[in-house]
């Protein structure tokens, strides 16, 4: 394939704007409701459940009652055991979810990825019957460099400058808005072939967990709409950096890879639409 734009700029692209994002949400960061929920964990303890759990059985369950391939299952069971979209907390912050819940959420949810995301593999090699690997090391890294670390850095700056600071987050936001667009457009023109190479069951197979999981975390959330809404997204968007970093890591077939973007995008679009609903009022 000809890069018509350098992967690395890509990469650097995808990286800034993921950063960037997340630091500007770690600006709007306030410890109080944050440790409310920590004190309070039911809905908590429900939203880990699902998207730790329930969302990969589902995931891989479906796999197989679809008939896919080998290779399309794994790049499935990728996908759904790959928790904590970095994007998925801007787009549930912006879509009206809860602004104490969601954060404390994604960080519990990326803290206990490092654990739960090598069980996983061991579990899907068992199921499976392959003999794939996660190096902690890594999961850990491309967790903390992505999420934890860019969140911190927010709270700090608001703790520092409790004025200036959700301020600063605020043009950060927008920054990492523009870079989020180029790094679309650059990952479209070099990875066009993936649409084009993408099959109608793994697609499938994604458009059904993803739907299952947004009914799970609407049905987990209790009460509150903007909990369930927060839970609901959390257990939808998986983590496509985390899933093509154990892909590459193994070396696997193209298209596992193909597989992984595919969900990806389906799940994008699935949430898009499940948003612009909920936000029509056509969901209680």
């Amino acid at each position: 394939m000809v890069e018509i734009i350098p992967l690395w700029l890509v990469n650097v692209l995808s990286f800034t704007t993921v950063f960037s994002v997340m630091t500007a949400i770690g600006t709007t960061i306030t410890p109080s409701a944050f440790f409310s929920h920590i004190r309070s964990p039911a809905a908590l303890i429900r939203g880990l459940l699902g998207v730790l759990v329930v969302v990969p059985v589902i995931g891989i369950a479906a796999s197989f009652a679809f008939g896919l391939s080998l290779p399309e299952k794994v790049g499935i069971t990728l996908m759904a055991i790959a928790p904590g979209a970095p994007l998925a907390l801007r787009r549930a912050l912006s879509s009206g979810a809860d602004a104490g819940f969601a954060p404390t959420l994604q960080i519990a949810v990326a803290i206990l990825a490092v654990p739960a995301v090598p069980l996983w593999v061991f579990i899907g090699n068992l199921i499976l019957g392959t003999q794939g690997f996660a190096d902690v090391v890594a999961v850990t890294r491309q967790v903390c460099f992505a999420q934890l670390l860019p969140l911190a850095l927010g709270a700090v700056v608001r703790r520092v400058s409790p004025v200036r600071g959700p301020r600063l987050g605020l043009m950060v936001g927008r920054a990492g808005a523009i870079l989020l667009i180029l790094a679309i457009i650059g990952q479209i023109v070099d990875l066009y072939y993936v649409i084009l190479s993408a099959r109608l069951r793994p697609v499938a197979v994604a458009a059904v967990t993803t739907v299952a999981a947004l009914m799970l975390g609407r049905l987990l959330g209790g009460g509150s709409d903007e909990v369930r809404h927060s839970m609901a997204i959390a257990c939808a968007m998986r983590n496509i950096g985390l899933a093509l970093l154990i892909a590459t890591s193994n070396r696997t077939p193209p298209i596992v890879e193909i597989v992984i973007v595919s969900y990806a995008i389906t799940a994008i679009l699935i949430v898009s639409a499940y948003i612009s609903l909920r936000n029509r009022g056509f969901l209680g």
